[in-house]
């Protein structure tokens, strides 16, 4: 017996009274005035619609039915304008007559940077729909049918947005499908890495850290081969890694040293290394990284080791020596003093690495001699001078510096531990003793949050009242320079020897600018005496090597050195003649060595030719240095033309 058909309710005019009229789509539905909700057929029942109408508009109650059918009358005069969607051809002619407009859509979908909403212009009589149901391509002008619902896939199926689309050439390739992995399971993930930062006390940062995301990574690929299994019958002990970690990283040097070995015969490899001292157990110990340039001509590092100090020996040149010897040997298994007398290295100037390193070359790491220049400069004790030789002058326009750079450090603390901190917009930041540039950035922290101190505590708060505002400002302007340069020089990806001088000489203009401002105020006459102690820190610390002015040479946009003297120049030629000479020793000359290339594609120097245009060539006047043979004078009198990488 077939199942009797559902009746049917009807809509009745008197429903208004509980303000429902019949759907404007759906006739047989009944729709609310007041929220427009559409309800089913089986709700059309006098009670059910008063049961809505009394706990979701129950401020309505005392409305009569003239209102609601004022409300009626109002809501069908909109919808019958335009409920029916219009052809494509009307909305055309309507663009043309001003009553369509252009609109455009800021959606999360690029394929937006295209097309454009085609919406209804403002009518002053009766409020309109905005929306056509219609875009329109910004290119070929074309109309295509769009709504929210359908989505933008038929928008990139276009002509016009293919073209975009090909531009990219990683649309030529396939790309991972990402699993579709219910957000239930996400949610999941994120509380399992909450209990691990919790539970094990790690930082937030560990759930992001490579070797953190190849475990997971190994986890899932062994569920997914063996089934469901416990974690605890596959994730070994804390001592099995322990004596494990050694081995492998004897197996992962074993694998760098086969890397390495053919850069290191051919004279492509540098090392920097360190030494410091435990606070607590007070133990030593070295670092070595070594630094290379691969066959793609990639500045490339590696940290080879990082081993503790013999306790029972003091940290000696002598001794230094024989431990960067005795690991080289153990690692290459060859003889240590090879490696150590091929490697160019970079350290401090400290006396005992110095001594250790003093028959190989050596250079002075800029970015530390940097440090010691401000750690001098603004160092309270007598400093000799030979234009100023009344020192305690001098002291006495220093100690406004010294107490702002005490009260702002007192004040970061203060707001650190009291959590006035997170009241703040942006936070202080704290210095850090081994990097000086650091104190730049705590007082720019202040700077930056200077009004909102003052809201927070007043103008005369002890915390605030030694912090002369005009001279922090003056004061991070005169260290900026110093913070961009052993930024810079401190970069691990490129190469920056080359930049040494140029930083260099960019800072003594800086200072000696400071140093005969004609300003004669508290603050300029404070600023002078800084620029001339830091101007004769700079003469008797920063001493260039003579590898800084050869990469200087080599470095195409620079190589006229127009901030030497014509002796420097020479000298600076005369030094790289002998380099090509021991390269000529060492390797046949090639046939092409006197061939001329005139167009060499290099990385874009831009964001260095603006700092140091001055000292840029110019080859619109005649070279004033002389011919030099082969490479050297190809070189020298062969105008670059640079491609930037991007």
């Amino acid at each position: 017996m077939s199942e009797a058909k559902k009746k049917k309710r009807q809509c009745s005019a008197e429903y208004i009274k509980y303000g429902f009229i019949q759907s404007l789509t759906n006739p047989s539905s009944p729709m609310c005035l007041i929220c427009q909700k559409t309800f089913s057929n089986e709700a059309m029942k006098p009670s059910r619609l008063l049961d809505h109408f009394n706990k979701m508009h129950s401020d309505m109650k005392d409305k009569d039915v003239t209102y609601f059918q004022n409300m009626e009358n109002s809501l069908m005069g909109i919808k019958f304008i335009h409920h029916v969607k219009e052809h494509k051809t009307i909305i055309q002619n309507k663009i043309k007559t001003g009553e369509c407009i252009l609109e455009t859509h800021r959606g999360k979908s690029k394929v937006w940077d295209l097309f454009s909403k085609i919406i209804y212009a403002n009518n002053d009589e009766v409020q309109l729909p905005k929306d056509t149901g219609y875009v329109c391509c910004t290119k070929c002008k074309t109309i295509l049918t769009y709504s929210s619902s359908c989505g933008v896939s038929h928008l990139n199926r276009h002509k016009c947005q293919l073209n975009v689309n090909n531009e990219r050439i990683d649309n030529f390739f396939a790309k991972r499908n990402k699993p579709n992995i219910p957000s239930s399971v996400t949610i999941e993930a994120v509380n399992c890495c909450i209990k691990l930062c919790s539970l094990d006390i790690r930082p937030f940062e560990a759930v992001d850290g490579e070797g953190f995301r190849q475990l997971c990574q190994f986890l899932i690929n062994t569920g997914a081969r063996y089934g469901k299994i416990d974690a605890a019958d596959l994730m070994p002990h804390p001592t099995t890694v322990s004596r494990n970690c050694l081995k492998m990283a004897e197996s992962l040097r074993s694998e760098l040293l086969a890397i390495i070995l053919p850069y290191f015969n051919n004279g492509r490899c540098s090392a920097t290394t360190d030494m410091w001292t435990d606070d607590f157990k007070k133990i030593g110990y070295t670092a070595i990284t070594i630094h290379y340039i691969n066959d793609e001509w990639q500045l490339k590092s590696n940290v080879l080791c990082v081993k503790q100090f013999e306790i029972d020996k003091k940290k000696t040149g002598e001794n230094i020596n024989k431990s960067l010897k005795q690991f080289f040997g153990d690692w290459a298994k060859t003889n240590g003093e090879e490696w150590l007398s091929k490697l160019t290295w970079v350290t401090d100037r400290g006396s005992n690495i110095i001594k250790a390193l003093e028959k190989y070359t050596r250079i002075n790491c800029s970015a530390h001699i940097l440090h010691n220049i401000l750690q001098e400069t603004f160092s309270l004790t007598e400093q000799k001078s030979t234009e100023n030789t009344d020192a305690g002058i001098q002291l006495q326009y220093l100690k406004p510096v010294d107490t702002l750079i005490s009260a702002s450090k007192s004040l970061v603390r203060y707001m650190k531990k009291s959590g006035d901190n997170n009241l703040l917009s942006k936070p202080l930041h704290q210095h850090v003793e081994t990097r000086w540039y650091s104190k730049v950035i705590m007082l720019q922290s202040i700077r930056d949050m200077y009004e909102e101190l003052i809201k927070l505590y007043g103008h005369n708060h002890t915390r605030l009242k030694y912090i002369n505002v005009d001279l922090l400002t003056k004061l991070i302007d005169f260290l900026i320079p110093f913070k961009e340069a052993s930024t810079k020089i401190e970069g691990e990806k490129y190469s920056t020897i080359n930049l040494v001088v140029l930083y260099r000489c960019k800072l003594v203009k800086h200072l000696e600018s400071i140093k005969h401002n004609t300003q004669i105020d508290e603050t300029s006459k404070t600023l002078k005496i800084l620029a001339a102690r830091a101007l004769n820190a700079m003469e008797s610390k920063f001493k260039l090597h003579r590898n800084h002015e050869i990469a200087l040479f080599l470095f195409p946009p620079y190589k006229s050195m127009k901030m030497m003297g014509e002796s420097e120049k020479n000298r600076v030629i005369g030094n790289v003649k002998l380099e090509l000479l021991k390269i000529q020793e060492n390797q046949p000359v090639r046939n092409e060595v006197n061939q001329v290339h005139p167009e060499v594609q290099a990385p874009s120097t831009s964001s260095y030719n603006n700092m140091f245009s001055e000292w840029e060539n110019d080859f619109t006047q005649p070279n004033a240095m002389s011919s030099y043979e082969n490479e050297l004078e190809s070189y020298t009198h062969t105008q670059y033309r640079y491609v930037s990488n991007k």
